[in-house]
Protein backbone atom coordinates (compact mmCIF):
# COMPACT_ATOMS: atom_id res chain seq x y z
CA UNK A 1 0.00 0.00 0.00
CA UNK A 2 2.71 2.44 0.77
CA UNK A 3 4.46 2.13 -2.27
CA UNK A 4 1.73 1.80 -4.46
CA UNK A 5 0.77 5.48 -2.27
CA UNK A 6 3.67 7.07 -3.67
CA UNK A 7 3.54 6.40 -7.09
CA UNK A 8 5.88 3.20 -7.26
CA UNK A 9 4.57 0.57 -10.32
CA UNK A 10 4.10 -2.51 -8.46
CA UNK A 11 3.92 -6.21 -9.54
CA UNK A 12 3.11 -8.54 -6.90
CA UNK A 13 3.64 -12.29 -7.60
CA UNK A 14 1.63 -14.44 -4.86
CA UNK A 15 -0.29 -17.80 -4.82
CA UNK A 16 -3.34 -18.68 -6.75
CA UNK A 17 -5.58 -18.93 -4.11
CA UNK A 18 -7.21 -15.70 -3.05
CA UNK A 19 -9.01 -12.75 -3.85
CA UNK A 20 -7.15 -9.52 -6.08
CA UNK A 21 -6.82 -6.52 -3.84
CA UNK A 22 -7.86 -2.86 -5.44
CA UNK A 23 -4.54 -1.21 -5.53
CA UNK A 24 -3.34 1.61 -7.81
CA UNK A 25 -0.16 0.92 -10.01
CA UNK A 26 -0.46 -2.55 -8.27
CA UNK A 27 -0.56 -5.38 -11.58
CA UNK A 28 -1.29 -8.82 -9.04
CA UNK A 29 0.19 -11.61 -11.10
CA UNK A 30 -1.01 -14.98 -9.51
CA UNK A 31 0.49 -18.88 -9.93
CA UNK A 32 -1.24 -21.73 -10.41
CA UNK A 33 -4.16 -22.48 -8.35
CA UNK A 34 -4.32 -26.48 -8.16
CA UNK A 35 -7.88 -26.10 -5.74
CA UNK A 36 -7.71 -29.66 -5.50
CA UNK A 37 -4.87 -29.61 -3.16
CA UNK A 38 -6.47 -27.80 -0.31
CA UNK A 39 -6.06 -24.43 0.64
CA UNK A 40 -2.78 -23.06 1.52
CA UNK A 41 -1.94 -22.95 5.20
CA UNK A 42 -0.35 -20.91 7.42
CA UNK A 43 3.71 -22.22 8.23
CA UNK A 44 5.52 -24.19 6.57
CA UNK A 45 3.90 -27.09 4.38
CA UNK A 46 4.69 -30.00 1.95
CA UNK A 47 1.84 -27.69 -0.59
CA UNK A 48 3.63 -24.34 0.03
CA UNK A 49 6.96 -25.92 -1.14
CA UNK A 50 5.09 -27.49 -4.34
CA UNK A 51 3.29 -24.22 -5.23
CA UNK A 52 7.12 -21.82 -4.47
CA UNK A 53 8.47 -24.10 -7.44
CA UNK A 54 6.16 -22.40 -9.54
CA UNK A 55 6.69 -18.97 -7.99
CA UNK A 56 10.14 -19.73 -8.57
CA UNK A 57 10.06 -19.95 -12.52
CA UNK A 58 7.43 -17.12 -12.81
CA UNK A 59 10.10 -14.53 -11.25
CA UNK A 60 12.33 -15.27 -13.59
CA UNK A 61 10.74 -15.06 -16.23
CA UNK A 62 9.69 -11.81 -14.45
CA UNK A 63 13.35 -10.51 -14.17
CA UNK A 64 13.86 -11.70 -17.90
CA UNK A 65 11.41 -8.97 -19.03
CA UNK A 66 11.34 -6.49 -16.88
CA UNK A 67 13.88 -4.46 -15.10
CA UNK A 68 12.85 -3.28 -11.35
CA UNK A 69 14.43 -0.74 -9.27
CA UNK A 70 14.08 -3.97 -6.28
CA UNK A 71 12.53 -6.82 -5.50
CA UNK A 72 10.50 -7.31 -2.14
CA UNK A 73 10.91 -10.28 -0.72
CA UNK A 74 8.18 -11.84 1.89
CA UNK A 75 9.03 -14.78 3.89
CA UNK A 76 10.41 -17.55 2.05
CA UNK A 77 10.87 -15.86 -1.30
CA UNK A 78 13.73 -14.55 0.00
CA UNK A 79 16.09 -17.78 -0.21
CA UNK A 80 15.43 -18.03 -3.91
CA UNK A 81 15.13 -13.73 -4.88
CA UNK A 82 18.46 -14.05 -2.36
CA UNK A 83 20.65 -16.26 -5.01
CA UNK A 84 18.64 -13.92 -8.07
CA UNK A 85 19.90 -10.99 -6.86
CA UNK A 86 23.39 -11.76 -8.11
CA UNK A 87 22.49 -12.64 -11.41
CA UNK A 88 20.11 -9.86 -12.29
CA UNK A 89 21.35 -6.79 -10.41
CA UNK A 90 18.84 -5.86 -8.27
CA UNK A 91 17.80 -4.17 -4.79
CA UNK A 92 16.63 -6.79 -2.28
CA UNK A 93 14.38 -5.95 0.26
CA UNK A 94 13.57 -8.90 2.74
CA UNK A 95 9.97 -8.68 4.63
CA UNK A 96 10.91 -10.78 7.41
CA UNK A 97 7.60 -12.09 9.17
CA UNK A 98 9.20 -14.66 11.01
CA UNK A 99 12.32 -16.56 11.59
CA UNK A 100 11.84 -19.23 8.98
CA UNK A 101 14.40 -21.70 10.86
CA UNK A 102 11.67 -21.18 14.20
CA UNK A 103 8.98 -21.93 12.26
CA UNK A 104 9.78 -25.60 11.29
CA UNK A 105 9.64 -26.48 14.57
CA UNK A 106 7.21 -23.88 15.96
CA UNK A 107 4.67 -26.07 13.39
CA UNK A 108 6.09 -29.10 14.05
CA UNK A 109 7.34 -29.68 10.24
CA UNK A 110 10.47 -31.55 11.07
CA UNK A 111 12.72 -32.02 13.98
CA UNK A 112 15.43 -32.97 11.67
CA UNK A 113 18.54 -30.72 13.07
CA UNK A 114 20.22 -30.75 10.05
CA UNK A 115 17.22 -29.03 7.78
CA UNK A 116 17.03 -26.36 10.68
CA UNK A 117 20.79 -25.91 11.16
CA UNK A 118 20.54 -25.65 6.88
CA UNK A 119 17.57 -23.06 7.41
CA UNK A 120 19.46 -20.91 9.99
CA UNK A 121 22.59 -20.62 7.87
CA UNK A 122 20.54 -19.85 4.38
CA UNK A 123 18.39 -17.36 6.66
CA UNK A 124 21.42 -15.54 8.03
CA UNK A 125 22.87 -15.32 4.51
CA UNK A 126 20.12 -13.75 3.55
CA UNK A 127 20.13 -10.66 5.98
CA UNK A 128 23.05 -10.19 5.11
CA UNK A 129 23.24 -10.13 1.50
CA UNK A 130 19.54 -7.98 2.02
CA UNK A 131 19.80 -4.40 1.12
CA UNK A 132 17.03 -3.42 2.96
CA UNK A 133 15.44 -5.84 5.75
CA UNK A 134 11.86 -4.71 7.77
CA UNK A 135 10.57 -6.86 10.53
CA UNK A 136 7.35 -6.45 12.50
CA UNK A 137 7.31 -6.94 15.97
CA UNK A 138 10.46 -6.00 18.55
CA UNK A 139 11.58 -9.38 19.22
CA UNK A 140 12.02 -10.10 16.03
CA UNK A 141 13.78 -7.29 15.26
CA UNK A 142 16.01 -7.56 18.19
CA UNK A 143 16.66 -10.85 17.10
CA UNK A 144 18.07 -9.81 13.74
CA UNK A 145 20.09 -7.32 15.01
CA UNK A 146 21.94 -9.90 17.22
CA UNK A 147 22.77 -11.41 13.60
CA UNK A 148 23.71 -8.50 11.42
CA UNK A 149 26.31 -5.64 11.61
CA UNK A 150 24.77 -3.22 9.58
CA UNK A 151 22.28 -1.85 11.42
CA UNK A 152 21.12 1.12 9.07
CA UNK A 153 19.61 -1.31 6.92
CA UNK A 154 16.75 -2.66 9.55
CA UNK A 155 13.61 -0.96 9.75
CA UNK A 156 11.17 -2.10 12.11
CA UNK A 157 7.62 -1.59 11.32
CA UNK A 158 4.75 -3.06 13.40
CA UNK A 159 1.58 -4.60 12.31
CA UNK A 160 -0.84 -2.45 12.25
CA UNK A 161 -4.76 -1.92 10.17
CA UNK A 162 -4.54 1.57 8.30
CA UNK A 163 -7.56 1.44 6.20
CA UNK A 164 -10.29 -0.85 5.03
CA UNK A 165 -9.29 -2.91 1.89
CA UNK A 166 -11.01 -2.87 -0.95
CA UNK A 167 -11.20 -5.81 -3.43
CA UNK A 168 -10.74 -5.68 -6.84
CA UNK A 169 -13.92 -5.00 -8.76
CA UNK A 170 -16.14 -4.30 -4.83
CA UNK A 171 -18.30 -1.80 -5.11
CA UNK A 172 -17.64 1.16 -2.45
CA UNK A 173 -19.29 1.25 0.09
CA UNK A 174 -22.19 3.75 1.19
CA UNK A 175 -23.48 5.14 4.18
CA UNK A 176 -26.82 2.65 3.52
CA UNK A 177 -24.53 -0.31 4.17
CA UNK A 178 -21.78 0.32 6.21
CA UNK A 179 -20.33 2.84 9.14
CA UNK A 180 -17.38 5.08 9.06
CA UNK A 181 -14.69 3.09 9.83
CA UNK A 182 -14.04 6.10 12.57
CA UNK A 183 -16.87 5.19 14.25
CA UNK A 184 -17.03 3.64 17.54
CA UNK A 185 -18.21 0.07 18.37
CA UNK A 186 -20.86 -0.83 20.74
CA UNK A 187 -19.95 -4.04 22.97
CA UNK A 188 -23.33 -5.24 24.41
CA UNK A 189 -20.83 -7.09 26.92
CA UNK A 190 -19.14 -4.26 28.70
CA UNK A 191 -20.65 -1.20 30.41
CA UNK A 192 -19.54 2.59 30.41
CA UNK A 193 -15.52 2.50 31.43
CA UNK A 194 -14.86 -0.85 32.44
CA UNK A 195 -11.81 -2.31 30.55
CA UNK A 196 -12.03 -4.44 27.73
CA UNK A 197 -9.44 -6.38 26.21
CA UNK A 198 -8.63 -6.79 22.67
CA UNK A 199 -6.76 -9.41 21.12
CA UNK A 200 -7.16 -8.87 17.04
CA UNK A 201 -5.13 -11.37 14.51
CA UNK A 202 -4.56 -15.16 13.85
CA UNK A 203 -5.78 -17.88 16.23
CA UNK A 204 -2.94 -20.45 14.93
CA UNK A 205 -1.49 -21.90 17.77
CA UNK A 206 2.23 -20.14 18.06
CA UNK A 207 0.35 -17.52 18.78
CA UNK A 208 -0.35 -18.29 22.18
CA UNK A 209 -3.85 -17.75 22.22
CA UNK A 210 -4.30 -20.67 25.37
CA UNK A 211 -1.73 -19.31 27.38
CA UNK A 212 -3.60 -15.52 26.78
CA UNK A 213 -7.08 -17.01 27.51
CA UNK A 214 -5.43 -18.77 30.92
CA UNK A 215 -3.89 -15.71 31.89
CA UNK A 216 -7.18 -13.83 31.30
CA UNK A 217 -8.96 -16.35 33.64
CA UNK A 218 -6.81 -15.85 36.63
CA UNK A 219 -6.94 -12.32 36.03
CA UNK A 220 -10.33 -12.06 35.84
CA UNK A 221 -11.25 -13.93 39.51
CA UNK A 222 -9.60 -10.93 40.83
CA UNK A 223 -11.49 -8.37 38.59
CA UNK A 224 -14.69 -9.52 37.56
CA UNK A 225 -15.48 -6.41 35.46
CA UNK A 226 -12.18 -7.36 33.44
CA UNK A 227 -13.77 -8.28 29.70
CA UNK A 228 -12.27 -9.40 26.51
CA UNK A 229 -12.50 -9.93 22.79
CA UNK A 230 -10.89 -11.95 20.72
CA UNK A 231 -11.24 -11.25 16.74
CA UNK A 232 -9.81 -13.56 14.11
CA UNK A 233 -8.97 -16.99 13.18
CA UNK A 234 -10.85 -19.68 11.07
CA UNK A 235 -13.86 -21.46 11.96
CA UNK A 236 -12.54 -23.95 13.51
CA UNK A 237 -10.21 -22.39 15.75
CA UNK A 238 -13.12 -20.12 16.88
CA UNK A 239 -15.11 -23.39 18.06
CA UNK A 240 -11.55 -24.55 19.63
CA UNK A 241 -11.17 -21.48 21.41
CA UNK A 242 -14.70 -21.57 22.35
CA UNK A 243 -14.82 -24.99 24.48
CA UNK A 244 -11.65 -23.60 25.97
CA UNK A 245 -13.58 -20.55 27.52
CA UNK A 246 -16.53 -22.23 28.88
CA UNK A 247 -13.88 -24.64 30.26
CA UNK A 248 -11.99 -21.93 32.04
CA UNK A 249 -15.52 -20.30 33.19
CA UNK A 250 -14.98 -17.29 31.60
CA UNK A 251 -17.89 -17.26 28.71
CA UNK A 252 -20.18 -14.00 28.79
Amino acid sequence: MVTSELGVKVDLLTYGEGQDVDLPGVRIIRGPRFAFLGKVKTGPSMLKLFLDMFLVIRTIGLLLTNRYDFVHAHEEAIFFCRFLKPIFRFKLVYDMHSSLPQQLTNFNFTTSGFLISLFKKLEDSCLHNADAVITICPALAEYVDGLITDHDKHQLIENSIFEPVKLAGQKPLNKNTASDSTEAIDFPFTDGDLPLIVYAGTLEHYQGIDIMLEGFAIAHKKNQNLRMLVAGGSVPQVEQYRDLVKKLGIEK
